[in-house]
């Protein structure tokens, strides 16, 4: 974008993205954007979704972890009834 646009706020809040920007990020109705403000400045940036395949890869790690997880506690639990039995 060659220049400066604006926009108004209107009495709901609400702030319209100018068209020429709107086209040049190739935002859609529904674009989810996270809100900033720090003084004066209001930022937005865009949300964008997470990769699907990265997280399907990090819930089976984590599903992994997990099943170690319950392995290690119940190799616990045993050998506190061992021990016990034992007194």
């Amino acid at each position: 974008m060659r220049f400066p646009v604006t926009a108004k706020m209107s009495s709901k809040g609400q702030v319209v993205i100018p068209e020429v920007v709107r086209k040049q990020l190739r935002l859609e109705p529904g674009t989810p954007f996270l809100v900033v403000a720090r003084g004066d400045t209001v930022v937005l940036h865009r949300l964008k979704e997470p990769p699907w395949k990265a997280f399907e890869e990090l819930a089976t790690q984590a599903q992994e972890q997990g099943q170690h997880f319950d392995a290690a506690m119940l190799g616990f639990q045993k050998a506190i009834n061992k021990i016990r039995r034992g007194r």
